[in-house]
């Protein structure tokens, strides 16, 4: 007759085999992620402007350091076990600045009030920060708008030279969190581009000095929005 243990036994026992069960149980390890600055290319331009560039401002929900997903028309999702190894503004004022400072007509980027006088300033918003998950098609999604403002003689205050909202959608091969962070990555790349090119053009219509007189003279003041 086989004996049967008494309650009182039987739930230590039971209690044993659960903790037991979770030292076998798979960690789950947290990954951190970055939006990185290009590899620096070529020696300040000597004759080129300065720029100064603010803090990046990153919209709700995106600011926080947790991998933001959309998962339906107006789902969002965190994910709990991916994370931005700063907090995103950080990231993308370091990223922003390190694209700026290989531009051929930059001669140098600082922060605003750092006591160096600048030609120009740039301030960055974003918007949308997300890797769309949602059945079909998934995608890194990346918004920023940029407004930019002269101040070429330090005299005269701040004359708004360029406004405009740039969009990026990458598609990636996978719902995961290391491709939707390629993909921000990229995403950042191409509107840094598009950007460089806009901004030269709005210098140059300011009137502002420039590395090897790339920029063309004679065109008069303007300002560029989108």
């Amino acid at each position: 007759m086989k004996a049967i243990l008494p309650l009182s036994a039987a739930v230590p026992i039971a209690a044993l085999l659960a903790a037991t069960s979770c030292l076998f149980r798979p960690t789950i390890v947290s990954q951190s992620f970055s939006i990185d600055p290009p590899a620096p290319q070529s020696a300040a331009a000597p004759g080129g402007v300065i720029l100064a560039l603010a803090r990046v401002e990153v919209a709700p929900p995106y600011s926080g350091q947790a991998l933001v997903y959309r998962t339906g028309e107006h789902g969002l999702g965190h994910d709990p076990y991916a994370r931005f190894a700063a907090p995103p503004g950080w990231l993308l004022t370091a990223a922003i600045r390190g694209f700026l400072m290989n531009a051929d007509f930059v001669r140098d980027v600082v922060a605003p009030g750092a006591g160096t006088r600048s030609q120009a300033t740039v301030e960055v918003a974003v918007s949308k920060l997300e890797g769309d998950l949602r059945p079909g098609d998934s995608s890194a999604v990346l918004t920023l708008r940029f407004h930019v403002f002269s101040d070429p003689d330090g005299v005269r205050g701040l004359s708004e030279i360029l406004l405009k909202t740039y969009l990026k959608t990458i598609p990636i091969p996978r719902s995961t969190a290391k491709d939707v962070v390629n993909g921000w990555n990229q995403g950042l790349a191409e509107i840094m581009a598009e950007f460089q090119t806009d901004l030269r053009a709005s210098l140059a219509a300011a009137g502002l000095p420039s590395s090897g007189g790339k920029f063309p003279e004679g065109k008069p003041r303007s300002s560029m929005r989108n």
